[in-house]
């Protein structure tokens, strides 16, 4: 009804206001549980007769916007004029400070919340005017809930609010019972409701807005909007992977994106981290440029570039936390502000910072098992270490010198340099060469170059070198290999060394070559090498590896007292309990004076199963065969 219908009972309506306004319009209609205050001034207007609530407000001395957003002067006035305590209507207040709204204790941005059209159930303000007091035709009522977006469907009749195309005229924003009955029929909107379950996210929203306790903890210490925010983007991400588009989203898409991201979420922040490394690892599988955009997509384009809210900081502190860990991230670069700490490298970042080739350095990362071989086919950027080991390492293979460099350094012939690094004395950086897993040019630390040099001088004895032999000198005096003296020298138990400061490296080195020949003549070890075991058994030098090789039969490494040279050999008391224990198929034939392969079907019919077998020779225990 108009205002302009009810001129001629405006003279009643003030003598009702002037003598007892406040029971008569609670008289009128309730407040309801669930109702904004905006709503109920709205439905007090219309049944009061007039178009609007604005006017209403006005002749009665407040603001109806002052009430809509939450003037506690102009809530404090209705309160009065309806004649009940602000507390009274406390649970329909909506606060609106600048771009944040408070609906229940809850902060929702203006992009969270729908004030500008009419959102509403149908099947509710059916209803509510079948069902609730009041005056007639006023009774439906706007509830706070459907203010909200992320609540996108009635939960009393699981179907989705309706939300009308046009928004309000300024006149009438807020003011819901006009809306209403400008919107038309509301019975085809009840025949038309289109069916809708209630997310996990909805739910969630209205647990906070009743001021109940969720099981999402984490999510319940960010702002709510925060939370929806996120629960929906991490869904949508989920859904339609990182790069997806919301302009073809409906209600329904963007319900289940809400479900399936709160889903995710809401076991707390591990679960977020989990989500985020998730998105690097996708990432990492696939060729596109190295960023924020690139790698967390949406989520890090709303929070990066659409806002600058403080809200999202722990979200920001979160995603820039698991960056650093996941992404060759250092100084100079941004991600959430400028990064001023390394945790990772690439080989592309070790290379431009250390001034290395990235080839180079990749091949002796993978050579010196810091990187897996596999890692050869990714791109430099996307070969990553942590920034410390990468650091060392890189620092190491800058410094470090080519083979003519190093035998300069070590001041060692060309023989005597191959031996060292045959026998292990010092080690190529990232690669022996040819040898390595792959190719690449043998360089040396010098480094270990010069550990080499001090634990030869640390073994010096005395001071004069007079009487002594240089390294060669003495190899041919007392007829011993380089290797031989060097370990002699390093092993700290010769009593005469000498260093000679004229000269560097290894020709600095001076020993006496009658105690060397002393020490390399060794005594007679009394074990049996594998010539003499192949007669003991006997057996072939294939059969006599084998058994060596697995354990059967235990060998043992002696320095061969003529030759000098370290020999593989058995020990008189491994080959008695060997023999004791095993006997060989053909050795037992031999015995038998019959072919192997006869007594081999003895032994199978016989049921003796051979306990072993060495280079095709089955081996039996004895006390199976005596059976025989």
């Amino acid at each position: 009804m108009g205002r302009e219908q009810v001129e001629g009972q405006g003279q009643e309506r003030h003598q009702i206001w002037s003598t007892s306004p406040m029971s008569r319009l609670f008289e009128i209609i309730k407040f309801n549980a669930g109702e904004t205050v905006a709503s109920y001034c709205s439905r007090l207007a219309a049944a009061c007769g007039y178009r609007h609530a604005r006017s209403f407000g006005a002749d009665l001395g407040f603001l109806f916007q002052g009430v809509a957003i939450g003037s506690q002067e102009d809530i404090e006035k209705f309160a009065a004029v309806v004649g009940v305590p602000v507390s009274y209507l406390a649970h329909g207040i909506v606060t609106t400070d600048d771009r944040i709204n408070i609906v229940a204790g809850q902060s929702l941005t203006r992009t969270f919340m729908q004030r500008q059209r009419l959102r509403f159930c149908p099947l509710c303000v059916f209803d509510d005017e079948r069902q609730k007091g009041g005056r007639r035709g006023f009774r439906s009522f706007g509830r706070v809930d459907w203010l909200v977006k992320s609540i996108r469907c009635c939960e009393v009749h699981h179907v989705q609010l309706v939300t009308s195309e046009h928004a309000a005229p300024p006149m009438f924003i807020h003011d819901f019972a006009a809306n209403l009955a400008q919107f038309g029929d509301v019975g085809g909107l009840v025949s038309n409701a289109e069916f809708l379950k209630p997310d996990r996210l909805q739910r969630y929203v209205k647990e906070r807005l009743r001021g109940h306790q969720t099981e999402a903890a984490w999510l319940d210490s960010l702002p709510l909007y925060a939370a929806v925010r996120l629960c929906e983007t991490v869904g949508a991400t989920e859904r339609h992977g990182t790069h997806f588009y919301t302009s073809s989203f409906d209600e329904r898409e963007w319900s289940a994106c809400a479900d399936a991201g709160y889903d995710l979420l809401r076991g707390g922040e591990n679960d977020f981290r989990e989500h985020l490394r998730g998105q690097i690892t996708r990432f990492y599988g696939r060729l596109s440029d190295m960023g924020g955009r690139s790698i967390f997509g949406r989520l890090y384009e709303r929070i990066a570039h659409e806002t600058d809210d403080k809200a999202y900081d722990p979200i920001r502190s979160i995603m820039r936390d698991i960056a650093l860990d996941n992404l060759p991230l250092g100084p100079g670069d941004e991600f959430f502000g400028p990064v001023n700490e390394r945790r990772l490298h690439s080989v592309q970042s070790a290379s431009i910072e250390f001034g290395i080739h990235p080839k180079r350095l990749r091949k002796t990362l993978v050579n010196e098992g810091l990187i897996p071989v596999e890692d050869q086919s990714k791109t430099f950027e996307r070969i990553l270490l942590d920034a410390e080991t990468m650091e060392k390492f890189a620092l190491e293979t800058k410094r470090s010198l080519d083979v003519p460099d190093a035998k300069a350094h070590l001041n060692a012939e060309r023989v005597q340099f191959e031996m060292l690094v045959k026998h292990g004395l010092i080690g190529s950086l990232g690669g022996n060469g040819a040898s390595a897993e792959i190719a690449v040019e043998r360089r040396f630390s010098p480094s270990d170059l010069d550990s080499l040099l001090r634990r030869l001088q640390a073994a010096v004895t005395r001071a004069d070198h007079d009487g002594l032999c240089d390294l060669r000198g003495v190899m041919k005096k007392a007829g011993c290999s380089f290797v031989e003296v060097i370990e002699l020298v390093l092993g700290g138990t010769l009593t005469t060394v000498a260093w000679n400061a004229d000269k560097t490296g290894l020709a600095a080195v001076r020993l006496d070559a009658s105690e060397i020949k002393a020490r390399t003549l060794g005594d007679d070890h009394g074990c049996f090498s594998l010539h003499q075991l192949q007669m003991l058994i006997p057996a072939s030098t294939k059969i006599i590896k084998a058994l060596i090789e697995s354990g059967r039969l235990p060998a043992v490494q002696r320095r061969n007292p003529v030759k000098r040279n370290m020999q593989t050999v058995v020990e008189p008391d491994s080959l008695k309990a060997f023999m004791d224990e095993y006997l060989s198929l053909g050795n037992f034939a031999t015995r038998r004076k019959t072919r192997t392969w006869n007594l081999k079907r003895d032994l199978d019919d016989a049921g003796i199963e051979p306990i072993f077998v060495a280079a095709e020779m089955p081996f039996y225990l004895k006390s199976d065969i005596e059976r025989m």
